[in-house]
């Protein structure tokens, strides 16, 4: 009789890219980009809800990481939510059509030691921007004894 036993070896979690999308701020309020890194990752050796976020380079999981146009938190679970920053002056001046890219690698564990990385990019769309209107003075004499003179100009010169 000849006996064979195979030992099994744990495989590593397959880490798919991840994508989201977010809107800056213009005539509307900025949109957040939010999902599950989790959702997409696969281990043939363990379930889905074995799966976690172990590491983000660069970071530490569940705290804000900043990014080139806005900041991401990704937490254990695989939730993440990204937030723009407006205040950028590269995110301010998007046009409507225009767009960015964020990028954010992260390893997901199956608890078992095996591991993998990938990468969550984050795309900033532009929106139209309202109009800043900047006041305008003038002024103009009434006529007395020296002829009048009136105001003159233009009230958009100035507005953006």
């Amino acid at each position: 009789t000849l006996t064979i036993t195979i030992h099994g070896t744990d495989d590593a979690p397959v880490a798919v890219a991840d994508t989201g999308s977010a809107n800056e701020a213009g005539i509307t309020p900025a949109t957040a980009a939010t999902g599950n890194v989790l959702a997409n990752d696969t281990d043939v050796d363990n379930t889905h809800a074995q799966l976690s976020v172990s590491a983000v380079t660069g970071g530490t999981v569940g705290s804000a990481l900043a990014g080139s146009y806005g900041s991401v938190t990704i937490n254990g679970d695989g939730s993440y939510n990204y937030v723009i920053d407006d205040a950028n002056p590269t995110v301010d001046a998007l046009n409507v059509g225009g767009s960015l890219t964020d990028s954010f690698t992260y390893t997901v564990s199956d608890g078992q030691g095996g591991t993998s990385s990938t990468t969550l990019t984050i795309t900033i769309h532009g929106t139209d921007d309202a109009p800043v209107a900047v006041a305008d003075t003038g002024s103009a004499n009434e006529a007395g004894i020296t002829p009048a003179t009136a105001a003159t100009g233009n009230v958009l010169a100035n507005d953006t």
